[in-house]
């Protein structure tokens, strides 16, 4: 129990967002391309170069319940985990929501590229995106907390999972001396789409037994599913050449758009902006879904010691009922807004900034709201510190990231959420020491880095950092 309990908090510290489009403390530094991501109408100050892997791997990790406090608790001069002795099954479970969610964004790039004609910054790219959403049943912890006799609900558990290749033009261009516009369409490719839904999944705990129910349905689309087959013993069989079936069975396609704009007032002192990202849809096509029922029983007599064999069966007699011909379907990406208002001081030297991120996934929706100290030494050097009010942080959790942007090159580090307060957690079982100093207050740990190449400052652009 305490391994997977370990995994769990793993998770929740440890989710990694490397340039990813919500890596929040890029939106106000002027020369980063990144925040292009966030909002289409700020554009960097120089045209760019993204190539694979240097500048665009991104993972992005939302929850409403991986905390550090809902599974870490302290025992006197000791941190132990929620399934210590001392913590009270009433005091592990009051913090679990009826429905545990949690999402997960990728992103790799393929190709960028940025420019600027006239007045106008064009970009396009290619990149592969991904998404995957859970939603579990409060049962579940009570289970790892307090397995013993009476019956456990498990339904309501969802999960979902998608690939798409993305490939995008933009462009932002100013209407007016105090205001920009952005917009870029993207065209998405469907390369897999999987999910299941559980309505029903009942665990019966006995003295001597455990017996369950499981209803449900689940649904599969992609590149590699049209030739593949459920046969009768319940065994999937992929296609042989997967390869070759992949390029031949692109048949899901969709489309998506980022609209932003960005408004200079009181001699640009003062910037308001306010961007939607991935608002768009994939519409899976019929021929390449498979997909059917999920209805059994099962149950668990326990060890036979002398045979050392378990007595446990499971009947699935109704299968997992496989469809041949199944009907298409749509799915909506995971989509966010964006407002953020910026005033700067000193020759544009330094400037402040609130954001407010709220990210709408298929299980959740979540909102945060990022302050931030905008340091800008010279046209190439930039800096931020940052701290985020909204999504469980507390004081002592800060960002900081840092992008160098010259002539040639454009490197760029940070940290959304860096603890300052660290604990002992004694009761590890599955460490061979025993313990583990883990952040306290942090529920992620977001840093990311970014290298590419930069070229042509256009000549209109104001810089008044020297």
């Amino acid at each position: 129990m305490k391994k997977i309990l370990l995994i769990i908090v793993a998770v929740a510290l440890m989710a990694v967002d490397m340039v990813s489009a919500q890596s929040r403390t890029s939106y106000f530094m002027e020369g980063s391309y990144f925040r292009t991501e966030l909002n289409p109408a700020l554009v960097p100050t120089r045209g760019y170069l993204a190539l694979p892997a240097m500048s665009g791997v991104g993972l992005n990790l939302s929850t409403n319940f991986l905390s550090v406090d809902n599974f870490i608790y302290q025992n006197g001069d000791e941190y132990v985990t929620a399934l210590h002795g001392s913590v009270s099954p009433d005091d592990f479970l009051g913090n679990i929501p009826n429905v545990s969610k949690m999402a997960l964004d990728m992103r790799l790039n393929i190709l960028g590229v940025g420019f600027y004609k006239n007045r106008t910054f064009w970009s396009f790219g290619f990149e592969v995106r991904g998404s995957q959403s859970m939603a579990l049943s409060k049962d579940l912890f009570t289970v790892l907390k307090t397995l013993g006799n009476g019956t456990y609900e498990l339904g309501n558990t969802a999960l979902s999972a998608d690939v798409h290749l993305d490939a995008y033009l933009g462009a932002s261009f100013p209407v007016c001396d105090w205001a920009s516009v952005g917009v870029k369409a993207k065209f998405l490719v469907g390369l897999m789409n999987v999910g299941a839904q559980f309505d029903s999944l009942y665990a019966n705990v006995g003295e001597d037994s455990i017996t369950g129910t499981l209803r449900g349905h689940w649904r599969a689309n992609g590149v590699v599913t049209e030739n593949a087959r459920i046969n009768a013993d319940g065994s999937y069989t992929m296609p042989a050449d997967i390869i070759s079936t992949a390029l031949n069975n692109v048949k899901s396609f969709g489309a998506a758009i980022d609209l932003g704009a960005e408004f200079r007032l009181i001699d640009d002192h003062l910037r308001i902006s306010a961007a939607i990202t991935d608002l768009g849809f994939i519409k899976w096509a019929p021929e390449t879904h498979i997909g059917g029922e999920l209805a059994g029983d099962f149950y668990f007599n326990g060890f036979d010691i002398e045979s050392g064999k378990a007595d446990a069966d499971a009947n699935f007699d109704n299968g997992v009922l496989g469809l041949d011909s199944y009907p298409g379907y749509t799915t909506m990406l995971n989509y966010s807004v964006n407002v953020g208002v910026e005033y700067n001081i000193l020759n544009n030297h330094i400037a402040f900034g609130v954001l407010s991120h709220t990210k709408f996934c298929n299980t959740m929706t979540y909102s945060e709201l990022t302050a931030s100290v905008n340091f800008r030494a010279t046209n190439w050097l930039t800096a931020t510190v940052s701290h985020t009010f909204l999504g469980g942080n507390k004081p002592g959790i800060f960002g900081a990231a840092i992008n160098i942007h010259p002539a040639a090159i454009n490197i760029y580090l940070g940290v959304d959420f860096i603890d300052t307060h660290y604990v002992k957690v004694t009761d590890i079982d599955a460490l061979p020491s025993g313990s583990i100093y883990i952040p306290h207050y942090a529920s992620s740990l977001n840093a990311y880095f970014g290298f590419g190449f930069n070229f042509g400052r256009p000549k209109f652009l104001k810089y008044n950092a020297k």
